[in-house]
């Protein structure tokens, strides 16, 4: 059941959006009522099936009020959690995320302070989805990373510090882990 309804939340949108970018919209090729993939993106988004991100060229993204989220980011997790302390851990963890693609991946001290972020992000939404919810903390976590890394130059960015972090060893915060 939990699969089902991992299915529905995450990857059902992007299954629908692939699969309707696929389609020619059932006209001839030459119909001009067919929509290019962008525009079917562009439509989706519109309609709320997808949520609407910057995919601009920018690893940082625009982040207008400076909290470390970006904008498009920060507006999903607003409109999706409404309840306060799922709301504030999702963006907990959407502003572990943004750092690992900013964080200067030569700086080893640097490093170990966003490795530090990620895993007090991690640690509050598992104490934040818990109970029947638990399970739920994996899937916030999985959804913000891919709402992170929608571009090629923000994936690269997130390997890049995966790849400096290989090898390190940290462990879990204790205390209190949300902000």
């Amino acid at each position: 059941m939990n699969e089902l309804k991992r299915f529905r939340t995450c990857e059902f949108p992007l299954v629908l959006a692939l699969a309707l970018t696929g389609c020619g919209g059932g006209g001839s090729a030459g119909s001009a009522a067919a929509l290019t993939p962008h525009e079917q993106l562009a439509q989706l988004e519109a309609t709320g099936v997808l949520p609407a991100l910057d995919r601009g060229g920018s690893v940082a993204g625009i982040d207008a009020n400076a909290n470390g989220v970006r904008d498009d980011i920060e507006r999903y997790i607003e409109k999706k959690y409404t309840v306060s302390a799922e709301r504030a851990a999702a963006m907990q963890m959407a502003r572990a995320h943004q750092q690992m693609l900013l964080v200067d991946k030569s700086n080893e001290i640097a490093l170990d302070r966003v490795s530090g972020g990620s895993f007090r992000a991690i640690v509050c939404l598992g104490s934040t989805f818990a109970g029947p919810d638990a399970s739920n903390s994996s899937l916030v976590r999985t959804e913000i990373r891919a709402l992170t890394t929608n571009t090629k130059e923000r994936l690269l960015a997130y390997l890049a510090y995966n790849k400096a972090r290989s090898g390190s060893v940290s462990r879990l915060p204790e205390g209190e882990t949300c902000e």
